[in-house]
């Protein structure tokens, strides 16, 4: 027996084709969100790198501070004048403690010569992440407060 909708029943048809929108139009538009976001502040430590400003360092959390894991980057240099370089850095810090995973991020920020005026302000963009950080997104503020030390936070 074939069931055939008539013009008796459009409210069917109408409901049907609302139904399927809906769907459709929901799951289109549901972004996915994190699993977990990172802290609010870690502490990046290049001081035992002979680069002093990229490579791997420590990451650390809290007064006093403790270790949750390690960071590292590559940077390249571009001269854009002759008082100062931008430096473009692509990296990943690891976090070993509770919340296993890692945060991939990329960066560019003005390098300042010998006479750096610290804190210095920049941010990159979060642009992945494993583990606990699955589906990450969003942005990375650096404050640079030495020569081999950065404050970073997510938003």
């Amino acid at each position: 027996m074939r069931h055939v909708l008539t013009s008796k029943k459009p409210w069917i048809v109408v409901a049907l084709s609302a139904a399927v929108l809906a769907a459709a139009t929901s799951s289109v538009s549901a972004a996915p969100t994190p699993r977990w976001k990172p802290p609010k502040a870690l502490h990046l430590d290049f001081s035992g790198d002979p680069q002093a400003f990229g490579g791997v360092g420590t990451v650390t959390t809290g007064k006093p501070a403790t270790q949750v894991g390690m960071v590292y980057d590559l940077c390249n240099k571009d001269s854009i004048s002759l008082r100062t370089d931008l430096i473009f850095c692509s990296g990943i810090i690891r976090l070993v403690g509770g919340d296993k995973g890692t945060i991939a991020f990329e960066a560019a920020a003005p390098r300042p010569g010998l006479a750096a005026r610290y804190p210095i302000h920049f941010d990159g963009a979060v642009t992945g992440g494993t583990g606990r950080f699955k589906n990450l997104a969003g942005q990375v503020d650096f404050t640079q407060t030495g020569p081999a030390a950065y404050d970073v936070s997510f938003s």
